[in-house]
């Protein structure tokens, strides 16, 4: 059996990828606060911001609004940044197909065909 490896979870990432998910389908802070019946928006702010984490309740109903799972809205601290991934790369186009190959695997797409990839000639 290998060794366990406990996963621990990047509180700046997972924040941006809460708050980006929210925009990206349009809810407001103050609609978050309302669908989670929370008394005050600073804790939405702290989330997004990566000073706290939702609690599993508000988390698991957070994954339900936005139609994902937890995992996908969950930065775990191994995951490579965007950045990190791009500066190992030269630039006679392989960052723009590293950065479409990157946005598609983190997306946990359930079938290898992906727009991003096709713009490129990866698919």
């Amino acid at each position: 059996m290998p060794p366990f490896r406990y996963p621990k979870i990047n509180l700046k990432l997972t924040g941006q990828r809460l708050k980006e998910e929210c925009q990206r389908q349009n809810y407001t802070v103050k609609d978050i606060q309302e669908l989670l019946q929370i008394g005050a928006c600073q804790s939405i702010y702290a989330w997004f911001s990566g000073r706290s984490l939702p609690t599993l309740d508000n988390m698991y109903a957070l994954s339900r609004i936005l139609g994902k799972t937890i995992d996908e809205l969950i930065v775990c601290q191994d995951e490579p940044e965007p950045a990190v991934l791009v500066s190992c790369v030269d630039s006679n186009g392989l960052k723009q197909r590293l950065l479409a190959y990157y946005h598609c695997l983190f997306q946990q797409m359930k079938r290898f065909t992906c727009p991003t990839l096709q713009s490129v000639g990866l698919s």
